[in-house]
């Protein structure tokens, strides 16, 4: 029996429908808009239905690739990642010194990858094998962190071990960013020629045993107290190297206060033996100036009275004694007279 064409048609439509839902639920499927946010690259690949993938191109974000058909991309992270190692005594992890003391640490690394080099790290350090065909930013971070503990841990651990041990416990507190920027440049050497670069190193306070550390406290309070009792050992000495001086300058001063006055003394001494001298002299000139005056007046007295003179004498002398006796009789006219006795009446003989 032979349909109608209206038959047919009718017949069509669901099919029709159906085919077309399938394809457009296929090619939806299919079809996409791969976006990569700020901070990452996406290594961009075709994955056709038969065949295998193929590199289509890599994408910094922010960027998409647009709606394309079976495109897919695996995200990595390009901005700095800080991962932080951590060198314990108390786990074994810590550093042996120069001077075989166990040195604790922590030491920062900042790294990222190569913007330029996403293609290289995806298909030759494992990124695309780690990404699994997802993709969210989750598995980007997955990635960084695989790639940091496959390819740049050891050589930071490394780096940073060669460079402490080159050091005393107690010193490489006191080298730390000489101690950085060796690390640094040790590192970067290490990695040279790989997607990775670094960034900076920061070696953190770097802390002997406790037991170093209290017996250095302990040494460092007994050089202060040492100190502190010279300092006031010093100030004493001062004190009475001051009172020494002090008192030799008292000395002194008395000493020259009492040259002086012995000098003035000395010099007030001779001013008066001149004036006695003087006084003297003045008084021997005077009596020998007397003595020659009386000469001259005994001699013009001699002159004078001639014979009388020793009867004169003789009647001074008779005066100065306590008593005198004296003859009575009679002068040349016949009267009681001492002179009459001695016979002063009458004149010298010319």
């Amino acid at each position: 029996m032979n349909k109608s064409p209206k038959t047919v048609f009718s017949l069509l439509i669901p099919a029709v429908i159906f085919v077309a839902a399938g394809a457009a639920i296929f090619a939806f499927q299919n079809f996409s808009n791969k976006r990569v946010l700020s901070g990452f690259a996406g290594y961009v690949y075709s994955k056709p239905i038969f065949g295998q993938n193929r590199f289509e191109g890599i994408l910094i974000g922010p960027s998409s690739t647009g709606w394309a058909w079976r495109k897919e991309v695996s995200k990595v992270s390009i901005t700095p990642d800080t991962t932080v190692e951590e060198f314990d005594a108390r786990n074994g992890g810590a550093i042996l010194g120069k001077d075989k003391l166990p040195i604790s640490c922590k030491a920062s690394l900042v790294y990222r990858l190569d913007p330029s080099r996403v293609k290289e790290f995806m298909e030759d350090y494992g990124g695309i094998a780690q990404s699994s065909g997802r993709n969210d930013d989750e598995v980007a971070d997955e990635i960084m962190l695989f790639a940091y503990k496959n390819f740049i841990q050891q050589p930071f651990r490394t780096a940073v071990r060669a460079e402490l041990s080159q050091y005393n416990a107690l010193d490489a507190s006191g080298s730390l960013q000489k101690i950085s920027d060796n690390v640094y440049t040790q590192l970067s050497k290490r990695l040279d020629g790989t997607p990775f670069i670094v960034d900076s190193v920061a070696v953190g306070e770097t802390n002997p045993p406790q037991a170093i550390i209290e017996s250095v406290v302990r040494k460092v309070q007994t050089t202060q107290e040492n100190e502190r009792k010279e300092t006031e050992l010093q100030i004493a000495r001062k004190d009475i190297a001051i009172q020494r001086a002090r008192g030799e300058a008292e000395g002194a001063m008395k000493m020259e206060i009492a040259r002086q006055e012995a000098n003035a003394n000395l010099a007030r001494g001779e001013a008066e033996a001149k004036v006695i001298v003087m006084r003297g002299k003045a008084q021997a000139e005077a009596a020998l100036e007397a003595a020659r005056a009386e000469a001259e007046g005994l001699a013009l007295k001699e002159k004078a009275m001639g014979p009388n003179m020793l009867r004169a004498k003789a009647f001074e002398n008779m005066l100065n004694n306590a008593k005198v006796y004296l003859p009575s009789g009679k002068d040349a006219e016949g009267n009681m007279s001492v002179l009459g006795i001695l016979n002063l009446d009458k004149e010298p003989a010319k």
